[in-house]
């Protein structure tokens, strides 16, 4: 089988992998003879930065790089700080895009400054999902696989001690390209360096002017000539250095500017001597644009080294201080500050930004200002995902990960050290992002801040701040499976709101104490789903009230009385839909195609799935979509529609695949297996449940077999249907297969056992 990649097929609701069958006599097609078949969909979205502006003298490095990629699995872009290595690899990237039919993404590593962090933040780029069976990289080589893919990884230079991770990647995804930057080499097997050189002394005169007229029209190179060739020269040909320069053209004319230069770069004359020299030259042109900053201005510029991965106008307002618009906009004009939708700083202007704060004295304050903020962004995040702006809200989340990090470990470190106000702030920011990050399929890191947090505080009185981390730490509890620590938090949590009479706190309790109860007491968690329903009405949250109402359907469905289900159901989603909280619609609708095929309404069950899995999608909740694909893959099998029940269960593989659900993978397999018994092929259905079983036993599941899915039943009616002899062959041989081997037994041609 040759795989021809993944395409959306109209009226198909699902990507399919598509395969050319190869052999003697049969030729495999291109994948472009396929435009105008479908859709297709790449494995790694494309990421590659727009540019603001045309990339001037590269022709020829971008022909011997491209060049280089065709003939090498790594190629490291190296030079020195401000060369312009990442406007070279944006533009690199662009233009082999089309040739990676599965995806270009562009990943930054500006702002990661320890090599253990490498693995985390590309997975974190690519939507790898977090989880305690798999590590980062396996998760990674999971999604790329044998895909034709290419990843740029810009500024790798301070954690070039990752290089191992780099290569392990290349080795283990046979089509995979990666293109990196760094200052110095990585020194791997494979590896083919490129030392970016500075522009020669044309090109250099040409980007100068080319800056320079964007900012004042009337400039013209021909007037201002040995002037404008000297500052390139003494400014080395880096791009960077002379786009700052070319900033302030406006304010100092050509003269001016290279008289000014003369004495900037005199100010590091005296800094280490083991440097290198275009470094040296490097920070004395961003030293030289920070002198030309008035104080307010260079205090602004300070303080906004502070933010990670960029920040909002807004942000960067109630961090560096009211009233920074003209100091803002002049960090802007200065090219010291990118301002593309959020403002930004170059790596090595954040890098001088950061020594500047450090030697001010300010970094503690203002660290401390940054937590403050995002605990604010925090609760933001968290009224809108339960408000009316979900989408946007998860949206934001993305956006400021980086910040919200940076904010919690800034107050871990400091209620570690004794303070209480950080402490109160750090647990209420770990409860205000416990359904972001539930959606996001960030768990563990929920539970490990909560858990944190709630450690140092457990001799202090109880707060509203720990009611919502004890919320969080349970929702981490339950996903792995711990019932009963998951109902202990919860309890603690629901204790502490209603003594303190935090009604948001204690509706969600409510319901969180009701999902822990579906596993271990239903007829309690049915009256702790009623007392959030009717708590989120009373107090007017609208979105407690929906998702009470949700949990409560789950647990009458439990009890049998399905048509209260549906009532609560139906009524969850009214709320749900009006509010467009996609998250707890899914569920709602989730719920109510699980009684229709229940009841034998096959075909409603399916609309309503579809919608299920449609609201799933569109907030991105990976885990979610897996458990609606598995339960579509059983309804079609029960409905005796094997092909398309198949097509489900390999989907439901990949999704609980990509959030590292390795039970959720083993109920798939056992789904395939009972695929193969439905249409009387019982040794390869024994084959592929034993396989499952393994590796339910070597990952320590209890059990893969479900009771609310008919594929024990089904298992076992196969293997009744084999001789002793017959089955115990089918039983070594599935123990013996790996996934990916029970898999394709799974595909392979139905037409004859094996």
């Amino acid at each position: 089988m040759a795989p021809l990649g993944s395409f959306r097929l109209k009226n198909v609701g699902r990507p399919l992998d598509l395969h050319a069958i190869t052999g003697p006599g049969l030729s495999v097609p291109d994948r472009s003879t396929l435009e105008g078949k479908g859709e297709v969909v790449v494995a790694i979205r494309a990421t590659l930065p727009q540019p603001s502006s045309a990339l001037l003298g590269r022709d020829d490095e971008l022909a011997e790089l491209a060049d280089l990629v065709h003939r090498h699995r790594v190629v490291t872009i190296t030079g020195p700080g401000g060369v312009g290595k990442t406007r070279l690899v944006t533009e690199l990237g662009r233009r082999l895009e089309s040739e990676f039919p599965d995806g270009a993404a562009f990943v930054g590593f500006a702002d990661v400054t320890d090599a253990a962090d490498f693995l985390p933040a590309l997975g974190a780029a690519l939507d790898v999902k977090e989880a305690e069976e798999r590590s980062v990289t396996d998760g990674i080589v999971a999604l790329v696989a044998d895909r034709e893919v290419l990843l740029v990884l810009d500024n790798l230079e301070q954690i070039v001690t990752a290089a191992p991770e780099v290569a392990e990647l290349a080795a283990r995804c046979p089509q995979l390209r990666i293109v990196v930057t760094s200052r110095t080499p990585l020194r791997i097997a494979g590896e083919s360096l490129y030392p970016l050189q500075p522009l020669p002394a044309d090109d250099a005169v040409a980007l100068f002017a080319a800056r320079a007229q964007a900012l004042s029209p009337d400039f013209r190179v021909a007037d201002h000539t040995d002037a404008v060739k000297e500052i390139c020269r003494r400014l080395d040909g880096l791009p960077l250095a002379l786009e700052l320069a070319a900033a302030r053209l406006r304010l100092l004319g050509p003269d001016g500017l290279r008289d000014r230069i003369d004495h900037a770069l005199e100010l590091l004359t005296t800094g280490a001597r083991d440097s290198h020299e275009r470094q040296q030259t490097l920070r004395a042109t961003i030293d030289w644009s920070y002198s030309l900053l008035d104080e307010p201005e260079q205090r602004v510029f300070r303080r906004l080294a502070v933010f990670a991965g960029g920040c909002t106008f807004e942000d960067a307002e109630a961090v560096t201080g009211a009233g920074t618009l003209d100091e803002l906009e002049a960090l802007v004009d200065a090219a010291l500050v990118q301002a593309n939708g959020r403002l930004r700083m170059l790596q090595t202007i954040a890098d001088f930004a950061r020594e500047q704060l450090e030697a001010s004295g300010d970094a503690a304050e203002v660290a401390s200002q940054h937590a403050r903020r995002y605990a604010v962004v925090a609760r933001e995040i968290r009224d809108a995902v339960e408000g009316t702006e979900q989408l946007a809200a998860l949206e934001r989340g993305i956006r400021e990960e980086e910040n919200l990090g940076a904010a919690l470990d800034t107050l871990l470190a400091s209620a570690r050290a004794g303070d209480g106000d950080a402490l109160e702030r750090g647990l209420q920011m770990s409860g205000d992002l416990w359904m972001y990050w539930h959606i996001r399929g960030k768990n563990l890191t929920a539970r490990d801040y909560a858990a944190a947090f709630l450690q140092l505080g457990a001799d202090h009185d109880p707060s509203v701040g720990r009611a919502g981390a004890l919320i969080t730490a349970g929702l981490g509890s339950w996903m792995s499976g711990e019932y009963e620590r998951s109902a202990e938090e919860w309890v603690e949590a629901h204790t502490i709101a209603e003594v303190l009479r935090a009604a948001r706190e204690l509706c969600v309790a409510d319901f969180a104490l009701a999902l822990a109860y579906m596993a271990l007491d239903p007829a309690a968690g049915l009256v702790s789903a009623r007392e959030s329903f009717e708590r989120g009405r009373e107090i007017g949250y609208p979105w407690g009230e929906a998702i009470g109402s949700t949990v409560k359907g789950m647990l009458e469905a439990v009890a049998g009385d399905e048509a209260a289900a549906a009532d609560s159901f139906s009524h969850a989603l009214e709320l749900q839909e009006r509010l467009g909280d996609r998250e707890g619609a899914g569920m709602s609708l989730g719920g109510l195609a699980s009684l229709a095929a229940h009841r034998g309404d096959a075909a409603r069950a399916f609309e309503l799935y579809r919608q299920a899995l449609a609201s799933f999608e569109a907030c991105g909740d990976r885990g979610e979509e897996a458990r609606i694909l598995s339960e579509m893959a059983w309804t079609y099998l029960e409905s005796g529609e094997t092909t398309l029940a198949r097509r489900y269960f390999f989907d439901s593989v990949q999704a609980h695949t990509d959030i590292a659900s390795v039970r959720g993978v083993g109920v798939s397999l056992v789904g395939l297996a009972a695929a193969e018994a439905v249409d009387g092929r019982p040794d390869r259905a024994a084959q592929i449940a034993a396989a499952a079983e393994l590796l339910a036993q070597e990952e320590g599941i209890v059990v893969v077999y479900s009771d609310e899915t008919p594929g024990r039943e089904l298992v076992e009616r196969a293997r009744a249907a084999l001789s002793p002899e017959d089955l115990a062959r089918a039983n070594e041989v599935g123990r013996r297969l790996t996934i990916e081997e029970a898999l394709d037994l799974a595909r392979a041609d139905r037409t004859a056992e094996p």
